[in-house]
C-alpha cells in the first residue's frame, strides 16, 4: 500500500460527507490523525513494530475497533466509529462501495488549544484540573476487574519476551560502526 499517495487523496473536500473547514495532518509514529475542522480521523500505519502489529488491513480494522471500544469508556462523545475506506489509494471514498482499502477512527475533533501542552503553557490547566483527572483515573481503574491470578499478564515472562524483541528490532536501526 502506498500510504502517502492516500493520506494526500484524503485531503479533498468532496470525499466528506460534513463540510470541511481545513485539513490539517498530524503524524505520529504509529498513525496519520487528519483534522477536517468538525472530524478528525485517524488512520493506522502499516507497520510492524514487534510490539504493535499493523501490517495488514484486518489487522488495522481490528485495532481501530479495539481503540474505539476502548477509548469510549473514558471519552465516548470523541469516538465516533471506524469508517471503512474504499475506492483507490488515488481516488478513495469513505464508506464508499467495493473493496476496503484501508479503515480509520472518526473522532469529534476537539479545539487544538485544548490540549495539555498548549494549556499548561497558557496558564490554563489548574492542580484543580490534575486532581480531578487523576481521581477520575484512578476511580476508573478501580471499576475494572483485574487479570485472574494464574495468568501470566504483567510476569516478568510476559514483560521479559516483548522487551527482547524490542531490543532486536532496535538492533537493525542501528547504523554500522
Amino acid at each position: 500500500m502506498e500510504s502517502h499517495t492516500l493520506i494526500t487523496a484524503l485531503q479533498n473536500r468532496a470525499i466528506y460527507d460534513h463540510t470541511v473547514s481545513e485539513f490539517e495532518l498530524i503524524e505520529t509514529h504509529c498513525a496519520w490523525v487528519l483534522l477536517t475542522g468538525e472530524y478528525a480521523y485517524k488512520i493506522k500505519k502499516p507497520l510492524n513494530l514487534g510490539f504493535l502489529d499493523f501490517s495488514t488491513v484486518a489487522k488495522r480494522r481490528h485495532v481501530c475497533e479495539e481503540e474505539l471500544r476502548l477509548n469510549r469508556r473514558l471519552a465516548a462523545p470523541l469516538y465516533l466509529e471506524v469508517v471503512a475506506i474504499t475506492g483507490s489509494q488515488e481516488a478513495p471514498q469513505l464508506n464508499g462501495q467495493g473493496k476496503v482499502i484501508e479503515y480509520a477512527i472518526k473522532m469529534r475533533q476537539f479545539e487544538r488549544g485544548m490540549t495539555f501542552d498548549l494549556l499548561i503553557k497558557q496558564g490554563g490547566l489548574t492542580t484543580d484540573h490534575i486532581d480531578e483527572l487523576a481521581t477520575r483515573v484512578a476511580t476508573f481503574h478501580q471499576s475494572l476487574e483485574g487479570a485472574a491470578h494464574n495468568t501470566l499478564f504483567g510476569s516478568p515472562a510476559a514483560i521479559h519476551q516483548p522487551m527482547l524483541a524490542n531490543f532486536s528490532q532496535l538492533t537493525t536501526t542501528l547504523p554500522d560502526n
